[in-house]
């Protein structure tokens, strides 16, 4: 049995560092907008004085007492249900329901349940409680959990990566043919060569040619017109590589990757899973 606990309790360890990031925001640490630091914590311990925990952002190992929704269950602190009181644990993005009476790690922030406050934080989720049980748990305590993962290390509140639209999966493409070939370019910059650079100013005429149509097409007139500023400076690169200005190649080619770097600030951001994606509407 004290295996068991001392297993369960690495486990809990392990999810509390690796899922800090997501749970305190887009860009984790607790230097990111909004972002809390994670507050070790007990069901029983939440349960006997919620109200000096309201706002925390909590990460607590507990039993799962019941399945109440497709969204929502209660734990507590004991799995022989001796305990008095459960505690109302809403995941929004929960995609399989945890296994009754087994234990799991929550992470997310205490809130004393309140439809309409809970519709303010998540604006997106919509609570799935049958009528009665949402009465039964108004002014209670609950944790909107951005993580709840189970004993084999499987975030149920993982949310899943939307699949790339036709759009976007030629935008991604153009995106990894800019990266090498503007890499390249800055490297023929300092050792110059006209035909060399000729083809990498071709590569990325072409696609950022394409990413300013895909902006447009968006209604994103910032990042369309870096893209279409871009274009420029590429063929202001090429006139002058033919010219054999070198001056004018050096002062160029800073100028495209401060572009690139000012666009990705701005409508770049990572996923779970740790790749990139253009934002949504963005």
């Amino acid at each position: 049995m004290r295996k068991t606990s001392l297993a369960l309790v690495g486990v809990a360890f392990l999810f509390t560092a690796t899922l800090a990031v997501r749970a305190q925001g887009p860009g984790g640490g607790q230097g990111a907008p909004g972002a809390k630091p994670l507050v070790p914590m007990t069901a029983s311990s939440l349960l006997r004085d919620p109200k000096a925990h309201i706002g925390d952002n909590v990460s607590l190992m507990a039993t799962v007492d019941a399945i109440l929704s497709k969204t929502a269950f209660t734990v507590d602190q004991d799995a022989t249900k001796t305990a008095a009181k459960t505690l109302l644990v809403l995941a929004p993005n929960l995609t399989a329901a945890p296994d009754v009476n087994g234990y799991v790690t929550v992470q997310g922030e205490v809130l004393l349940f309140d439809p309409a406050e809970i519709a303010k934080r998540n604006k997106a989720y919509t609570i799935d409680l049958p009528a009665d049980v949402a009465a039964k748990y108004q002014g209670q305590p609950v944790i909107l959990a951005t993580a709840v993962v189970n004993p084999k290390l499987v975030d149920l509140a993982k949310k899943p990566i939307v699949p790339m639209t036709p759009a976007e999966l030629a935008f991604q493409k153009n995106m990894l043919a800019i990266n090498p070939a503007s890499a390249e370019l800055r490297n023929l910059v300092a050792a110059p060569d006209a035909a060399k650079i000729k083809e990498q100013t071709a590569i990325l005429k072409k696609a950022f040619t394409e990413v300013e149509a895909f902006f447009k097409g968006r209604g994103t007139a910032d990042a369309a017109g870096w893209a279409g500023e871009a274009v420029k400076i590429v063929s202001d690169i090429e006139a002058s590589a033919a010219a054999g200005k070198l001056e004018e190649l050096k002062s160029a080619a800073p100028q495209l990757q401060q572009l690139c770097a000012q666009c990705h600030g701005v409508h770049r951001e990572r996923q779970d899973d740790g790749s990139f994606r253009i934002k949504s509407g963005g």
